[in-house]
């Protein structure tokens, strides 16, 4: 995990954030692979989770991780534009992966 989140922090308050936060996409990846997609939208998820995580870091101003700052619309579509691609079809991957983990967190929430 440290390889995944290593661009994500920058100080040990950031660190643990950045940590608890990769330690929930990934149990989120997991469930997405259970579901038995294809080897290439899984990579595509998994990278899309990257940027939801550093964005999140970037941009997110939060202290504390809780899973439910992914229940919502998808974030940071402006900061993903600028600096990863203003591409429709990679922004709609990207919402796409924001939208399943936020229905997983819908689930895990009602149990």
């Amino acid at each position: 995990m440290e390889a995944f989140i290593r661009d994500w922090y920058w100080d040990p308050a950031s660190h643990e954030f950045a940590r608890q936060m990769g330690q929930f996409l990934f149990e989120f990846l997991d469930d997405v692979d259970a579901e038995g997609l294809s080897e290439r939208t899984i990579h595509k998820h998994t990278n899309n989770c990257w940027l939801i995580g550093k964005f999140t870091c970037d941009y997110g101003y939060r202290e504390t991780f809780s899973p439910g700052i992914f229940r919502g619309e998808p974030g940071y579509l402006g900061e993903f534009k600028r600096k990863v691609s203003d591409s429709p079809a990679a922004l709609r991957s990207y919402q796409a992966t924001w939208r399943k983990l936020a229905r997983y967190v819908r689930r895990l929430e009602n149990g």
